[in-house]
């Protein structure tokens, strides 16, 4: 089971992104009114990992279905935002303090059983498919919430591996193309050497 401290440690982790997204949905610019990731905004990180999480739990297309439907509300929620036609919703039904370190660790615990489930998701290569896919809905939800690709990206990749490290999983690097290697000089016949005898008969 994952300890405290590595719950901790991934919910700040996450905190780093969450930071940077909920400054974005507020001022409609990068980094516009962010401030440092302090202490005070672990609870923050803790609650985005949770959005993560669930949509790790939605191991049948139906319950991925129904997750993906509410992923941007829950971002919002988890960034203690507005949600648009959910009037009292926001910062204060955010997890706070312990309680949402608490609530990482006991899904973690549950993903670990589903881990060791046969036929679930069982081998490492499954779940890593499984943690690709939530990321992309990660992101493509951000990108409906206008913030920038480049942005949603990056968040979404972190907010994964965030996620990944309570299971000892990491992230597999971004693929990069292979550059040829330049070509190699063709190997020429090195010059015949010049006749003296020929050019200074004796």
């Amino acid at each position: 089971m994952p300890t405290d401290y590595a719950c901790q440690h991934a919910a700040e982790r996450a905190a780093e992104s969450a930071d940077l997204l909920r400054a974005f949905l507020r001022s409609g610019r990068p980094g516009g009114g962010g401030a440092a990731v302090g202490f005070d905004d672990w609870p923050m990180g803790a609650s985005a990992l949770l959005v993560i999480l669930s949509g790790l739990q939605a191991a049948t297309p139906g319950e991925l279905a129904q997750w993906h439907a509410r992923i941007g509300d829950r971002i919002r929620e988890a960034l203690g935002l507005h949600v648009p036609g959910a009037d009292g919703l926001g910062r204060g039904h955010r997890p706070r303090g312990w309680e949402a370190l608490a609530a990482v660790q006991h899904q973690a615990r549950e993903l670990l059983n589903d881990l060791a489930e046969p036929g679930r998701l069982g081998r490492p290569g499954e779940f890593s498919r499984h943690l690709h896919l939530v990321e992309d809905a990660f992101a493509g939800a951000l990108r409906r919430m206008d913030v920038p690709e480049e942005l949603s990206v990056r968040c979404a990749a972190e907010m994964s591996e965030a996620a990944a490290s309570l299971f000892g999983f990491r992230s597999s690097p971004p693929h990069r193309s292979v550059t040829p290697p330049p070509p190699v000089a063709a190997v020429t016949e090195p010059p015949p050497r010049a006749d003296w005898n020929a050019v200074f008969p004796l």
